[in-house]
């Protein structure tokens, strides 16, 4: 038996849960950022200079926090543009996560690299 049509007026149903999957993408990486900031605030309290493990997992933290926010409102942004037949909007999400990972790997380095120079 064929695959039945929609609703007129009503987007294709795999279009909407591939939308809903993606946002449980961007919430599981957001999650597992804010983990990775515990996990620094927990095993590496030392971290090169006395603030340094705290700046390091506060990014991390607010880094997922960001992630998690904005999958939503990419959600929202893109469930929209399909209830209406429009192309999916540009989403600048993945750049500003990659650049703020960047950031916090760089900070990181640069804190490894004070505790190896002091030992």
């Amino acid at each position: 038996m064929p695959p039945t049509e929609p609703p007129s007026g009503h987007p294709d149903y795999r279009f909407t849960l591939a939308n809903e999957r993606t946002l449980l993408a961007w919430l599981r990486t957001g999650l597992a950022l804010v983990a990775g900031g515990v996990a620094v605030a927990t095993y590496a309290p030392d971290l090169g200079v006395r603030w340094g493990s705290a700046a390091a997992a506060l990014a991390l933290v607010l880094l997922g926090l960001g992630t998690g926010l904005g999958g939503y409102d990419r959600w929202r942004a893109n469930e929209a543009a399909i209830r209406a037949g429009r192309p999916l909007p540009v989403s600048r999400l993945v750049p500003a996560v990659a650049a703020g990972l960047a950031l916090v790997v760089v900070l990181v380095a640069v804190l490894v690299g004070i505790d190896v120079a002091r030992r």
